[in-house]
């Protein structure tokens, strides 16, 4: 905490915090508190599923192996009638027009044009670049599109009732403490698709978060069930030399937008959620073991800090 980027460190096992750490006020504690939000778009994959497992859970949405044909933003291009699985395990064969492990975090082609679909409309996005698109072979491709892609598919399926599903979540359920907030793309119509793949929450309510999922899936609930068919049906990564992740994302495998099989937790139900600057969370579904750690910095040598010993060592050995 001393020498690194990490602004909160939170270690929770068997029904109990264990480590409650934040920033020291003579570093960056004097900025922090409870209530600070710490913003994601990377983490906001994940929620996004777990908010999409709700919503197929309530009928607003078709189990995984139905194909996306009823969105008319998604009509001719690459993406229309792909499998619910496919774009949750982002892999639907968009790889020759966007792919953030060739062009930094925002993808190719649209990277050489300057353009950011994380500031811009689906309609604007799709209608620029995947118009007549047709698919390429399927296979893991990890990008932000996809993840804004599916927040703005449920809002669409649950039309006036998405408020009432992310209340459902969020209140209901995770019970969190303070408001969640996600983004939106001002002065942009709803049917266009503006929603923003970016989530803030505080500490505690990230840990209230990991806790509801686990809880389901412990509990078998139906959206325990969901997720259970999520990990079933997770696919290798297999990327090629040139092509990294960040330490706290190199895992073996992906499923329903969390990263699984972490290094050295062979034979463990272990979701993973991970996002720019070294944000992360943790969670052993079948031990009741949490990590969340939110980090302002990760990818300067300087503030990288000690995955093993940070993140896997207590899935791995507890406390």
């Amino acid at each position: 905490m001393q020498t690194k980027g990490i602004l909160s460190y939170l270690y929770f096992q068997d029904g109990q915090v264990l480590i409650d750490e934040i920033s020291p006020k003579n570093r960056l504690g004097e900025f922090l508190d409870n209530e600070s939000k710490f913003m994601s778009m990377s983490m906001n994959k994940s929620v996004t599923s777990y908010i999409l497992g709700h919503a197929i859970c309530d009928g607003y949405i078709g189990g995984l192996d139905d194909r996306i044909n009823d969105w008319p933003l998604l009509s001719n291009t690459l993406y229309e009638n792909q499998k619910l699985i496919d774009f949750l395990n982002m892999s639907v064969g968009d790889q020759k027009y966007i792919n953030e492990f060739k062009n930094g975090t925002t993808g190719y082609p649209l990277a050489d044009l300057n353009y950011e679909y994380e500031t811009n409309t689906i309609y604007s996005t799709l209608g620029l670049f995947f118009k007549n698109t047709a698919k390429s072979k399927n296979y893991y491709n990890y990008n932000g599109f996809i993840a804004q892609l599916l927040f703005n598919y449920v809002k669409h399926n649950t039309g006036e009732d998405f408020q009432k599903i992310l209340n459902k979540v969020f209140q209901d359920k995770v019970k969190t403490k303070n408001s969640v907030h996600f983004g939106k793309i001002r002065n942009t119509s709803d049917d266009h698709g503006n929603g923003h793949p970016m989530v803030r929450m505080t500490r505690f309510d990230y840990l209230r978060l990991a806790k509801a999922i686990m809880d389901d899936y412990q509990n078998d609930t139906c959206v325990g069930k969901y997720l259970k068919e999520i990990h079933k049906r997770r696919i290798p990564k297999k990327l090629n030399k040139n092509e990294n992740e960040p330490e706290f994302n190199q895992t073996k495998s992906y499923g329903g937008q969390f990263h699984m099989d972490y290094p050295g937790l062979k034979d463990k139900i272990v979701f993973g959620m991970g996002g720019y600057g070294g944000q992360a969370i943790i969670i052993d579904m079948e031990n009741s073991r949490i990590v969340v750690l939110n980090s302002l910095h990760y990818n300067n040598g300087k503030y990288k800090y000690n995955v093993k010993k940070l993140l896997l060592n207590p899935i791995k050995k507890g406390k």
